[in-house]
């Protein structure tokens, strides 16, 4: 008989795991990534700074425990209070990600699950999730109870033609 692999969940200061997140940042752009920009290129100061000013949670799934254990996906809040409704903290997902080989046995969802307790341990009030059209997993978070409640556009500028 096999054994089993464990996985853990924490939440973490980002700076304390940027290296190994720019890794699977850099995974997660060959499968899924905005390829009509530049180039992938990870702003990890600045999510130091959100992180140090009380506006970043950061989620991340471990295969094994303890400091032997690895990093194999994240997810990633902006949290602050809504411009629209200043009394609502809300996050928005800023980055989620899952390595292929560990994406069996509910990784994602009890991930996203933890998130969810911390950040509403945090008092948000609401979570967004913007989800690509290539790995769309609003199934999952529609089990999650999460409804489809809008749809979002993006262009690059300077591409057009007059």
């Amino acid at each position: 008989m096999g054994r089993s692999v464990s996985f853990t969940f924490s939440r973490v200061p980002i700076g304390t795991v940027a290296d190994q997140l720019q890794v699977l940042a850099e995974r997660e752009y060959d499968e899924v990534g905005q390829k009509d920009l530049e180039c992938l290129n990870v702003d990890w100061a600045r999510y130091r700074e959100l992180d140090a000013a009380g506006k970043l949670a950061t989620f991340i799934a471990k295969r094994g425990s303890g400091q032997m254990g690895s990093i194999v996906g994240y997810a990633v809040f902006v949290v602050q209070n809504h411009i629209h409704y200043q009394d609502a903290l809300v996050a928005a997902n800023s980055a989620v990600y899952v390595v292929p080989d560990a994406r069996a046995g509910r990784v994602v969802l009890k991930l996203l699950r933890y998130a969810e307790i911390g950040l509403k341990g945090q008092g948000v009030k609401k979570v967004y999730y913007h989800v690509k059209r290539e790995k769309d997993f609003g199934r999952l978070l529609e089990h999650l109870g999460y409804q489809d409640s809008e749809r979002m556009f993006a262009k690059v500028l300077g591409l057009e033609q007059d």
